[in-house]
């Protein structure tokens, strides 16, 4: 019976959480892109009609509609040559203002970095580090290399699972630094999907911490 039940439930639990995530994932995102509008939409359903329940989901799914179609738009302005011209116009104003300029800055470059293949180039290998402490490691980016009173330092970017887009910077001492010979891309889906998907390439290669002990040996 317990094998029964553990055989069967198994195989209902590997049919059920793709779907129940699916839709975890995209009511998600309808809540987030109809509120955007439920303002606009809200007042104007209250005269066609007295139910609240009704009112309220006519008003998410329009919202939800006229959000897709205003980010379809500012797509289309972003790459049409005039729209250009107005988008740059737009945001040179913006930055002028003080504190909202430079918060935009920030967002613009942000979202510049994880877009257009930048994180390809930017990052220049998968490598595991100490993370939080000597006995873990955590699978980040190298981004550059930093000298630190005499020593050498990698700057990595650890991303957060299963969202890449936010992490932490690190300084790790070089010689903790382990190399592997993942791709860019095959260490963002090894991240995303919480380890599922592994990289086919070899995991890591040697340490020049280790190459110093297996010297002294």
């Amino acid at each position: 019976m317990k094998n029964f039940f553990k055989k069967y439930f198994v195989a209902g639990l590997l049919i059920l959480l793709p779907l129940w995530l699916t839709y975890f994932v995209f009511m998600f995102i309808f809540e987030w892109t109809s509120s955007f509008s439920m303002p606009f939409f809200h007042p104007i359903l209250k005269h066609f009609t007295d139910d609240a329940s009704w009112i309220l989901f006519l008003a998410k799914v329009l919202s939800f509609f006229l959000t897709l179609l205003i980010i379809c738009f500012a797509g289309f302005l972003a790459t049409n040559f005039i729209g250009k011209k107005i988008l740059r116009l737009f945001e040179n104003i913006l930055q002028k203002i003080p504190a909202i300029g430079s918060i935009y800055s920030v967002f613009k470059k942000f979202t510049s970095f994880f877009s257009n293949g930048s994180m390809s180039k930017d990052f220049q290998k998968v490598v595991f580090v100490p993370f939080p402490n000597k006995n873990t490691y955590c699978v980040a980016f190298s981004t550059g290399k930093k000298v630190v009173n005499g020593k050498n330092f990698i700057t990595v970017f650890m991303p957060t699972t299963p969202n890449p887009t936010t992490g932490f910077l690190l300084l790790i001492q070089e010689e903790d630094v382990i190399e592997s010979e993942y791709s860019v891309e095959e260490g963002i889906q090894y991240i995303m999907s919480a380890g599922i998907i592994r990289p086919e390439t070899n995991t890591m290669v040697e340490t020049k911490n280790s190459e110093n002990k297996n010297d002294g040996i």
